[in-house]
């Protein structure tokens, strides 16, 4: 009977995973097919591309990757591996001024 059972649930264990594979492997393939009609599509129409690309970089300047002349101010501290600062004094947790 122990057999019979584990036999069942071999089967079963190889059957679903045929079947997850089979439904990876479409979205794979329909994945695909959508990507190659894109590029089909604007590789035809200029207005596509242009539309395309204006999307892009809108997208990119609203999340700052092509904000030009941006300078991030930073200042340096000399310290020492107990915390305390070239001059012997600690960290200064007031900052500057």
């Amino acid at each position: 009977m122990g057999a019979l059972v584990f036999a069942v649930v071999v089967v079963l264990v190889f059957f679903v995973g045929f079947v997850v594979l089979a439904v990876v492997a479409g979205l794979v393939v329909l994945g695909l097919v959508v990507w190659a009609v894109d590029r089909m599509l604007l590789a035809v129409s200029p207005k596509r591309r242009a539309r395309r690309s204006e999307q892009q970089r809108a997208f990119l300047w609203q999340f700052g990757q092509m904000q030009s002349g941006q300078v991030i101010d930073t200042t340096a501290s000399d310290s020492g591996p107990d915390g305390t600062g070239a001059d012997g004094h600690g960290p200064d947790l007031l900052g500057p001024g």
